[in-house]
């Protein structure tokens, strides 16, 4: 084993260290439960960078840090993937052009609750602001 094949577990090893040194303080608590929502939106184009998109995060006692990003972007991640259209949280909508709120709990890096439909774009029954255009 070269170089080569070490540099890529040195430079993950390095980061880690900064990541803890800079903003360890942040990382959520172990065994500590924290309540909330978080109000995400997913858009009308299938790009995996945007969707879903967190609009607003209120975990009381939580302060955002790398290790939140990341987990509540893999839990929104699996929650729209795993969903089934038929599933009431989602109202048999298509899920493009819709915005969710999931309240629950984050402790130990697993979120529980619920979701529900907050606005559907789509729906141009109830939206009079299209008349006007």
């Amino acid at each position: 084993m070269g170089l080569r094949d070490i540099a890529p577990i040195l430079d993950a090893d390095a980061r880690r260290v900064v990541l803890e040194n800079t903003w360890g303080h942040l990382a959520p608590k172990k065994n500590r439960t924290y309540k909330g929502r978080v109000v995400f939106a997913i858009g009308c184009y299938d790009s995996g960078e945007l969707n879903p998109t967190p609009i607003a995060v209120e975990l009381k006692g939580l302060d955002d840090s790398p290790w939140f990003y990341d987990a509540l972007s893999d839990f929104l991640g699996k929650l729209c993937d795993a969903a089934p259209v038929e599933d009431p949280a989602w109202r048999g909508h298509a899920r493009q052009g819709c915005v969710f709120e999931w309240t629950g709990t984050f402790r130990n890096y697993v979120f529980e609750g619920v979701v529900r439909l907050l606005l559907d774009a789509n729906d141009q029954s109830s939206d009079s602001r299209r008349e006007n255009l």
